[in-house]
């Protein structure tokens, strides 16, 4: 089974405000210096801030300029961002082979993004054959590198028995990673798990968590599931649930 919930288009300015850059002049002139001495890391920088109209407009057309010196230079993070400015036709002559190409070859280079859209093409057939060994083999490389997404796609293979065997434990813990970097279907999914007593007691407080966190968000399961496991919590479980759940969004604001 091809999971259809691994259908995605990624916001191509999420894909490059991975790398975060002040808006301030003097910064955008050290950064201009940067890439064109050749820096290809400040070269994906001024793509993004040239997409994000940092210098007055939206301008995708020098964003991808500078992806593609950064690309000269053999940077994954540019092969990814530009791969799908090809898919998109932003910025440049939508080519999707051309597209394809710089995705594959950022996958080759260990990008986890690019692992990540490798494993989508082969598993719903975009721009290349269906191949579940392909979709099994890069949603599994994506996950090791870090990619929430694919580590929740990987988590709901283990737990349905789909293409692998089925293995709870490695689906929980690959739930509990994704959720932890903040990916909203984990941390629904993991609520779920919590409280259905597969290969562990249930826990209503941890699954309250996860329920909260998602639910700031304004995931509609995640509320409802909320609504419906308070019911069967203490006034103090309640309580600790808000504590678990407010500690881990002061902790990841923080980290920001």
């Amino acid at each position: 089974m091809i999971l259809r919930s691994f259908s995605f288009l990624l916001i191509l300015s999420l894909l490059l405000g991975g790398i975060y850059c002040s808006a301030l002049p003097a910064v955008g002139r050290d950064i201009k210096a940067a890439a064109r001495s050749g820096d290809a890391a400040a070269q994906v920088i001024l793509a993004r801030m040239y997409f994000e109209g940092t210098f007055g407009s939206h301008d995708p057309v020098m964003s991808a300029r500078w992806l593609l010196a950064a690309v000269d230079q053999g940077d994954p993070d540019a092969m990814n961002i530009l791969g799908r400015f090809y898919l998109s036709g932003v910025g440049v002559e939508r080519d999707e082979a051309r597209g394809l190409s710089l995705l594959r070859e950022a996958a080759d280079r260990g990008q986890p993004q690019a692992q990540a859209y490798m494993a989508y093409a082969y598993g719903e057939g975009a721009g290349v054959e269906r191949d579940t060994v392909e979709f099994l083999r890069w949603t599994r490389r994506a996950a090791e590198n870090g990619d929430a997404r694919s580590r929740y796609n990987l988590a709901v293979l283990y737990l349905t028995g789909s293409l692998v065997s089925q293995d709870v434990p490695a689906g929980r813990a690959l739930l509990e990673l994704s959720a932890d970097q903040g990916f909203t279907e984990a941390q629904v999914a993991l609520g779920e798990l919590l409280i259905r007593n597969l290969d562990q007691p249930s826990d209503l407080v941890e699954a309250g968590k996860w329920f909260a966190i998602a639910g700031t968000k304004g995931h509609p399961r995640a509320e409802k599931r909320l609504h419906q496991i308070v019911e069967f919590m203490s006034r103090e479980e309640m309580d600790e649930a808000g504590r678990r759940a407010n500690a881990w969004l002061r902790a990841k604001a923080a980290a920001r």
